[in-house]
Formats: C-alpha cells, sequence, structure tokens
C-alpha cells in the first residue's frame, strides 16, 4: 500500500493506459476525462468492453475499499484520514472526519486499510502519532486501538488487513529497515496479537479464502503470490508458490512487481494489484487473465447491491492525487464477509 512500493512512472507506462489529466472532484465522469479503458473477457469474472469508469479524483490519497453491509463502499484517504461512503448510484459522501472525532490532543490519523463487520463496524490500520496498531475507528463513539504491540514491541506500520467471521484480524506490517521484523501478525477475537509469520521479506497485501483455512499474501521482493495454510492457533504454515505474477519489472534498482491490495470473489478466484493492472487468479493458481487500469491502483473491493461492481482506488502516473473507479464485473463479492 505504501507508495515506496509503486513502480516509476516511465516504467509503468509499458503496462498502463497514457496518463490522465487532472480530475476534478465529481461522482460521474466529466467531458475532460479521457474515454475509458475497456476489458478485455475474462470468463465468468468480466465482459468484454467492460469500461473502467472514473468515480471520483482529486484526493490526496485513496485506500482501503471495503464493502459495507447495505452494498455501500468505504475506502479511506490516508493522508487526512478521512473515511468516504460510496453508495449503490455513485453519490459519495463524508462518513467519517477525525477532526470531528476522539483526537483531543490533535495527533494526525492514518487509516492505509480497512475492514467491515457484520454490524457495520470499521476497523483499520490506524497510525496516529505514537500511537500504532489496529483499531476501531467508526463508529467514532466506539473508537479504540485493540493491539498495539506484539510481546511489548510495538508495531511499525500496520499496511494491510484481513478480517475474519470469527473477529479474528490477520495484517501485515512490512517493517522498517533489516532491524524491524517484516511480519504478518493475527489479532485474536480475545484480543491476544500472534506472530502469524516472519517468512515473508516485505509483506504487503492479503486476504482470507472463502472457507479461512488458506491465506493469500504478496511480498514486495517476489515474483508469486503466496498462499499459507491457516493453523487453528491462527499462525500460518506451509507457505507454497501460489500464483506466479505477470506485471515484473527490472529496473537498475532490481525486481519491481507493483503488488499492493487483494480480494476475492464469490467463485474464490483471487484479484491481485501488480504492475500490470488487476490480475485474476483461479483457486487453483490458475492465470485466468488481467484487467487492465489507467492508474497506479492500491486496492480493490467488490460491492454494490448485486455485488457485481469491482471498486478500484489509486493515483495517476503523473500525479499522487487519489482516484476511484468501478467496474461492472461477472463474478460478485464474497457473500461470507465484508471483503
Amino acid at each position: 500500500m505504501s507508495s515506496k512500493f509503486s513502480c516509476m512512472a516511465a516504467v509503468l507506462l509499458a503496462f498502463c493506459a497514457p496518463p490522465m489529466a487532472a480530475l476534478a472532484q465529481t461522482s460521474a465522469q466529466t467531458s475532460a476525462t479521457p474515454s475509458p479503458v475497456l476489458t478485455t473477457a475474462i470468463p465468468g469474472v468480466v465482459a468484454a468492453g467492460s469500461p473502467v469508469i472514473f468515480l471520483k479524483g482529486g484526493m490526496t490519497s485513496s485506500e482501503g475499499p471495503v464493502a459495507a453491509p447495505d452494498g455501500s463502499i468505504y475506502f479511506s484517504e490516508p493522508s487526512v484520514s478521512k473515511i468516504y461512503k460510496v453508495a449503490p448510484d455513485d453519490t459519495i459522501s463524508l462518513l467519517f472526519d477525525p477532526q470531528k472525532a476522539d483526537d483531543p490532543a490533535g495527533e494526525r490519523w492514518r487509516l492505509p486499510a480497512l475492514a467491515v463487520d457484520g454490524k457495520g463496524t470499521i476497523y483499520a490500520c490506524r497510525r496516529a502519532g505514537s500511537h500504532i496498531g489496529i483499531a476501531i475507528v467508526y463508529p467514532a463513539s466506539q473508537a479504540k486501538f485493540i493491539a498495539e504491540s506484539y510481546n511489548g514491541v510495538p508495531f511499525v506500520a500496520p499496511n494491510d488487513l484481513s478480517l475474519a467471521r470469527d473477529g479474528g484480524i490477520y495484517f501485515t506490517d512490512p517493517g522498517e529497515g533489516p532491524q524491524r521484523r517484516h511480519v504478518i501478525y493475527y489479532v485474536k477475537p480475545s484480543g491476544e496479537v500472534v506472530l502469524a509469520t516472519d517468512n515473508l521479506a516485505v509483506p504487503n497485501g492479503l486476504v482470507l479464502s472463502r472457507d479461512e483455512k488458506t491465506l493469500y499474501a504478496v511480498d514486495s521482493q517476489s515474483e508469486y503470490v503466496f498462499a499459507f495454510e491457516v493453523a487453528p492457533d491462527g499462525t500460518l504454515r506451509n507457505r507454497r508458490n501460489f500464483a506466479h505474477l505477470k506485471g515484473i519489472v527490472t529496473t537498475e534498482k532490481g525486481m519491481n512487481n507493483g503488488i499492493d491490495g487483494m480480494t476475492i470473489d464469490n467463485d474464490g478466484n483471487v484479484y491481485v494489484i501488480s504492475n500490470a493492472g488487476i490480475e485474476v487468479f483461479a483457486p487453483s493458481g490458475d492465470a485466468l487473465g488481467v484487467l487492465p487500469l489507467p492508474i497506479k491502483a492500491q486496492n480493490l473491493a467488490f460491492g454494490g447491491t448485486d455485488g457485481r461492481t469491482l471498486y478500484v482506488v489509486g493515483h495517476g502516473l503523473q500525479s499522487r492525487d487519489g482516484n476511484l473507479y468501478k467496474i461492472h464485473m461477472l463474478a460478485r463479492k464474497f457473500s461470507g464477509r465484508a471483503k
């Protein structure tokens, strides 16, 4: 999710459409918006010619989309820590502003990833001054940290999370430098924090499988999507190469895969942000195809009243502004969780 894992714009031009002009904040396309990128067919996933539709731009950043119980989508603007709600009719409203919430000390929030339970409670990777961890952030009256450290050692930079049906939370912490752990943690429903695995170099996006017996994760220094077996105690074991990424670029600084967020659909297919766009893999790990994008994306989630709208957030190739897009899909949202 961090922009430090995004590749250079010049490299991305090999994979993405030409840079878009600056986009005004709006909930519909404007005359200044270029013709949308069109998808190629992926059987059972997306029809040929489905447009990647622009919904909103001009934000300082955009991250963490996740479905609400009513089919709406929540997403964050991490640099100012706001959370927006996108209704199924594309109406966009401000749901949460930290300046109006539980911030008496004036500490700046950062919300790079969101998760939602069945009651509509929003959890997040939260960074606020010296407080860093996993927190409930909405409703504001319930806002609190539920995990800030492991064995007394504070977390470094929680990046992405996946909320299980029982309330357990897996999240990546890519650390900082060789002296800080680069790991996936698991917060049990009881609140106990477990080191799930440190068998990754720089963990980024992650998502649980439909049956929650497998956790998929991507590593910013690998050409593969990994799959871990979820053990009864919540730890992760038996890492295997699940799928090979197409969006691999080699630069003078080494390999760059452009990976970031992940999601699944109701058939268990796995969707991964990379330099190539959105790479889609069957539960077997076989590549099904790639959804092209007009931006360098950060994250994605299914939503809509019928669950067949894929929302994508990211920034332009020549600017750092946040954007929101949607794609009408044949595939639909996994019915067992918000994401």
